[in-house]
């Protein structure tokens, strides 16, 4: 997106303020080439949204940022009027409100996505599985989940049940303040669906290279006790944080869908070019003439070919397969190596 010169946007903010005054609130404001979105949050902050994107999009992005600052500093200091006190305390959002950004701007993408949280299943999830719970049982914590190559690997049960802007933003956070750069953290935070008042800990800590644990505690136990337990209780499962690709190996990108729960399950893209072009299969296309199809029939299938890359997406018992493979292959070779790289995904889906 073009940057927006400063002026135009403190002209537009003082429309705004001063309509405001006169009890005239404006939902949108529209230029040539940006949308212009103002959220309030509490008595004290305004977030201002401005994009290319669609006035949706832009609102549900607003939205999730008001959701972290009220995770972050907590519902009942968006009430404060103290200015100096409000941007100390957010000063520690700005890291992830920017990694919130980069994901909007990366590619066109539609508001009910933004939410999505990027999952991938393992060579052996049960054993993961039972290693999350001995670690969850051992600190104490029924929120707990795994994350591996910045993707969601496993979680407890109780983990699911948390409001969806809730989980999107534990990861969110992970993902843009600790992956790569350190290898513990131990993160006040509230969540704001479900402890408004009482502040709680997001921990968190490396495994292996790639591979994080996180948790939500109360007081206890300290950082130190959580690493040394979590490298206790998957020790045993080291070498199956590896993702599996092998299957696709002819592809430039997939996606995996479950259509039930409405969320990403693992993808992977060769390029930009390959990953607009998929996500605008599945948008356009796939998930549309699917949308009627019966999901438990192996075989309800869709393909579309295009300029450099043919595109195909196979569906079965509520996971939908995507794919993009270079032009140079048939439509007949793709549809053999796609169905046989769906197998085996619900193989490893249901082993």
């Amino acid at each position: 997106m073009d940057s927006v010169p400063f002026t135009t946007f403190s002209t537009l903010n003082a429309v705004i303020t001063f309509a405001d005054v006169q009890n005239v609130q404006f939902k949108a404001i529209h230029t040539d080439k940006h949308s212009f979105i103002w959220h309030a949050i509490g008595d004290s902050l305004i977030l201002a949204g401005i994009g290319d994107l669609s006035d949706s999009t832009i609102k549900t992005g607003l939205d999730l940022i008001s959701t972290l600052i009220k995770m972050i500093i907590g519902d009942e200091n968006t009430y404060n009027n103290n200015a100096d006190r409000i941007k100390r305390e957010i000063k520690p959002c700005l890291p992830i409100i920017d990694y919130i950004l980069r994901s909007l701007t990366s590619i066109t993408i539609e508001k009910h996505l933004i939410n999505i949280i990027e999952t991938q299943s393992m060579k052996d999830n049960k054993a993961i599985n039972n290693c999350l719970y001995n670690w969850s049982e051992t600190i104490c914590s029924d929120l707990c989940w795994v994350i591996v190559d910045k993707k969601l690997s496993a979680a407890t049960k109780d983990w699911w049940d948390l409001h969806i802007s809730d989980r999107k933003l534990l990861i969110t956070i992970i993902l843009a303040n600790c992956y790569d750069q350190i290898t513990s953290a131990d993160i006040p935070i509230f969540l704001p669906h479900s402890s408004t008042k009482v502040l709680l800990r997001l921990v968190c800590c490396m495994v292996v290279q790639g591979v994080w644990t996180a948790a939500i505690c109360g007081p206890t136990p300290n950082l130190d006790d959580i690493e040394i337990n979590a490298a206790k209780s998957f020790r045993t499962v080291i070498n199956y944080f590896r993702p599996n690709y092998t299957k696709f190996e002819l592809t430039s990108g997939y996606i995996i869908v479950n259509t039930n729960l409405f969320k990403y399950m693992q993808n992977y893209y060769s390029s930009t070019d390959v990953q607009r072009g998929i996500v605008q299969f599945y948008n356009n296309i796939a998930s549309r003439l699917m949308n009627g199809t019966s999901y438990n029939l192996m075989g309800s299938e869709v393909s579309c070919m295009g300029k450099n890359h043919n595109y195909y997406a196979i569906s079965s018992n509520s996971i939908t397969l995507c794919l993009a493979y270079p032009s140079k292959h048939n439509m007949v070779t793709i549809k053999y190596c796609a169905k046989q790289a769906f197998q085996q995904l619900l193989s490893d889906i249901n082993s």
